[in-house]
């Protein structure tokens, strides 16, 4: 279903699906593709025994599953999503569990320069989609960024199956173009895969990739 008619560059509307339910997006649990990486320590960072190191940052968050399941794995997670109800959503969970993140309700493409090089590790999965498509180029600009030198931006690109023409959101990605969006800001390709651990409802329509900041 098509949303064009509605500002998805506002708040509001972002505010208005979750308050109507209709956050499709959300699969009420971490990405499995996510989780599997973490159990198989086939991150390209982790934490060391005293907590530091690798920080990592989650655009368009939602309700925060995967930042709950990166924290509980010892990473320092920024969590940020355009809507206050997720944001406000995640900072309950994560103190009903006694979980340490930062969860920041902000305009991904607005956040002020204390991000910038700031993190080891991006976690990209449905805001690419979610934004207006001729924001992309903005967005993956300013995600490299807030990487450090020699970070890495881990996207898992979806909906593959989906023609751009046909609106949205989630607006369809294709993989050629996210890698000449994100190699045209330096960022060199360093794995891609189309993932064996997807949510069955997202088996095959998804890409993972893996881009790297030079140092």
């Amino acid at each position: 279903m098509s949303h064009n008619h509605h500002n998805i560059n506002s708040p509001k509307y972002w505010s208005k699906r979750y308050q109507e339910g209709t956050a499709g997006w959300d699969m009420k649990h971490a990405t499995p593709v996510f989780t599997a990486l973490i159990a198989q320590d086939k991150l390209p960072c982790k934490p060391d025994q005293n907590g530091n190191g690798c920080r990592v940052l989650i655009p368009g968050c939602g309700y925060g599953h995967d930042a709950i399941a990166f924290a509980k794995a010892g990473y320092h997670v920024t969590a940020v999503d355009f809507a206050p109800e997720p944001i406000e959503s995640l900072a309950r969970m994560a103190a009903e569990q006694g979980v340490t993140l930062e969860a920041l309700q902000a305009d991904i493409f607005e956040l002020p320069e204390m991000h910038q090089a700031r993190y080891d590790l991006i976690l990209e999965y449905t805001c690419y989609c979610a934004i207006d498509p001729h924001r992309r180029p903005e967005y993956v600009q300013k995600m490299v960024t807030m990487l450090k030198p020699g970070g890495t931006f881990l996207g898992l690109f979806f909906p593959l199956d989906k023609p751009l023409a046909e609106g949205g959101p989630p607006y369809g990605v294709n993989p050629h173009q996210v890698i000449t969006e994100f190699e045209a800001t330096g960022l060199a390709l360093h794995h891609q895969e189309i993932p064996t651990t997807s949510h069955p409802k997202r088996r095959n329509r998804e890409i993972l990739m893996e881009f790297r900041k030079k140092i």
